[in-house]
């Protein structure tokens, strides 16, 4: 969580109760009704209630996207394509949660400004997703599947570069199953493990 080290003990009950509105407010409105001073307003709290625990509503919307798609990585399925499949399907459930489609934007441009920000995504968010990745390589090396596998930042770039185009672009393609399908087959391209078509 991104919070500010203060002297006396936070109320838990006024965390939550920030949390869920912002989760309201991003859910229903999108980034930019997210105020400090809308939410305070709305939870009737106050401003320095607030910033004894985040320093922005930008960090404070990252918290309930970390909290809300932070969730188990899918079970194994036995095969590499089966599990690469389900970690794009959970991709697929993210991309197109109005929670993040609302927000994403937003999200991003206040962690382009915000260095803390920016390392505090990278290192809840980014970094575990590339590690379930890694995850799924070593078993498939494991299996014999692949002979093994390099430059982990460009297979993720893979996996989440077309959702992200789409997702951010005007006018793209829908992020549905079939881009989960596409973007599973061009990792399983690059690492030599295509089957060939019928």
């Amino acid at each position: 969580m991104s919070t500010r080290q203060v002297g006396r003990p936070q109320d838990p009950a006024i965390s939550e109760a920030l949390l869920r509105e912002a989760e309201r407010i991003m859910t229903t409105e999108g980034f930019s009704g997210l105020t400090v001073e809308r939410i305070c307003s709305d939870i009737g709290s106050t401003r320095p209630a607030f910033y004894r625990r985040y320093r922005n509503a930008a960090h404070l919307a990252f918290d309930v996207v970390r909290r809300h798609f932070g969730a188990e990585p899918p079970a194994a399925t036995g095969s590499l394509e089966g599990d690469l499949m389900a970690l794009q399907l959970a991709e697929v459930a993210m991309f197109s949660d109005p929670l993040m489609s609302k927000n994403l934007s937003g999200l991003l441009e206040s962690a382009l400004a915000d260095p803390t920000l920016a390392d505090t995504y990278a290192g809840q968010f980014i970094l575990p997703r590339r590690a379930r990745v890694v995850d799924v390589l070593d078993a498939a090396v494991a299996r014999g599947e692949i002979a093994g596998y390099d430059d982990v930042p460009f297979l993720c770039d893979l996996l989440v570069g077309p959702f992200l185009s789409r997702a951010l672009l005007p006018g793209s393609e829908p992020i549905d199953d079939t881009l989960a399908r596409s973007t599973t087959r061009a990792v399983l391209a690059t690492l030599g493990a295509l089957a060939p078509a019928a």
